[in-house]
């Protein structure tokens, strides 16, 4: 997909992320994105960090964050509703739970599942750019210039790079799939850490076409290692398998999601992953959630189903 889309997909014009625009403006921005989602604001607050992160106390008291650049407007859009995802999934826990060891997410999968399925499944769909679009315009004039359909091919744009934390839906998981390799390698013996820092530009070189100029933005780029978050990087995987096929279970039960997100039926997707997810907090396992919610065990099929007939939309591949 990868290779069909650098030899003949459509060019995307990338410009939106680019674009300047004031402070203030993202801050309102952010308030908007939020009451879209239907977050409520009660319950839950929004700050501003050098990293954006999420977190709660109880289900009433849930607290978000977030990062703005000021050439950057779509950064702090999708960190939004990337922290977003965390704090619906925090504020839907089953009030039997308040108090107990049970409450909050049953896995740092299940909690990433949450966010990266609002801010790609959802964030990122041509349903939620045509919903969203007037409003948008209406904080954002200089979004005049272009259509739903341009910002969603915007928001979409894929190429290989060096940098995990910057890259496309696309290419994400390659990032995750190298550090998984080399870490069972190191644990396993057969890598010594004084090679590691080639091993990793041998690994971009050959998975994405891409080779780091320094280890700032090859092995230095991540904190988990040296954080002793070994282990760590396959949450992100699962994660993103586990959004896909949980959508692909409401496409099947409460209706297609395209036609969901252009009516923001935000309430309704709440309402399906409060019943099978949220309200259970941590009493079952990430395995038997999935299972239950989606009345199959986990798989990638739909994953890669979801990547190629996105992509194909996005790039006009068909």
């Amino acid at each position: 997909m990868i290779h069909a889309i650098c030899e003949k997909g459509d060019v995307i014009n990338t410009s939106f992320l680019e674009k300047s625009c004031p402070i203030e403006t993202q801050r309102k921005l952010s308030d908007y994105i939020m009451d879209v989602m239907k977050i409520n604001r009660d319950d839950c607050s929004i700050g501003e960090t050098e990293h954006p992160f999420t977190t709660e106390f109880n289900k009433h008291d849930v607290r978000i964050t977030t990062h703005y650049y000021e050439n950057m407007v779509a950064s702090s859009m999708y960190s939004v509703i990337h922290e977003g995802g965390h704090a619906i999934y925090e504020l839907n826990t089953g009030d039997d739970l308040i108090g107990t060891t049970m409450a909050g997410g049953a896995s740092m999968g299940i909690h990433e599942s949450q966010s990266r399925f609002y801010e790609n499944i959802i964030g990122k769909s041509e349903g939620f750019w045509q919903y969203i679009y007037e409003p948008l315009v209406e904080i954002l004039p200089q979004l005049k210039a272009y259509t739903p359909r341009d910002l969603f091919a915007s928001v979409n744009y894929a190429q290989p790079s060096l940098l995990r934390l910057e890259a496309d839906e696309l290419t994400y998981l390659l990032h995750i799939i190298i550090r998984y390799e080399l870490e069972k390698d190191i644990i396993s013996g057969s890598l010594n850490i004084d090679t590691l820092a080639e091993a990793w530009s041998e690994k971009y070189e050959a998975y994405l076409g891409i080779r780091p100029q320094n280890d700032a933005e090859g092995v230095l780029q991540d904190i988990h290692w040296a954080a002793g978050y070994v282990g760590y990087f396959p949450s992100y995987f699962i994660a993103n398998i586990t959004a896909a096929q949980l959508a692909a279970a409401m496409n099947e039960q409460i209706g297609d999601m395209h036609t969901l997100m252009a009516d923001g039926a935000f309430d309704e997707i709440h309402a399906w992953l409060s019943q099978r997810i949220y309200r259970y907090g941590s009493l079952y396992s990430s395995r038997e959630l999935i299972e239950n919610a989606c009345g199959r065990p986990l798989s990638s099929d739909d994953y890669m189903d979801y990547l190629r007939n996105k992509f194909s939309e996005v790039y006009r591949l068909h």
